[in-house]
């Protein structure tokens, strides 16, 4: 007797992600890229700290959009 053996993964809704999820991601991201960043700029090496600093620079900006958001939604519901 044979059993129906489903090799494939169920979709999940990755686009889901609360508030502060999101804004723990690009924090860490931005910590991290930052990082390297720093270190490849002091070692010289441009080809690693240019793309490190440009995420680093994006992730800022998200961190940024993420906090005024959060003020402007929380005022928007007083």
């Amino acid at each position: 007797m044979g059993f129906e053996v489903n090799f494939f993964a169920r979709p999940i809704d990755s686009n889901y992600r609360l508030a502060w999820e999101s804004f723990l991601i690009e924090f860490s991201l931005f910590v991290i890229c930052t990082v390297m960043a720093i270190y490849g700029w002091n070692n010289g090496s441009l080809l690693m700290a240019v793309p490190a600093a440009v995420v680093a620079v994006s992730c800022f900006g998200l961190v940024i959009y993420s906090l005024f958001n959060f003020f402007a939604n929380s005022q928007a519901s007083k």
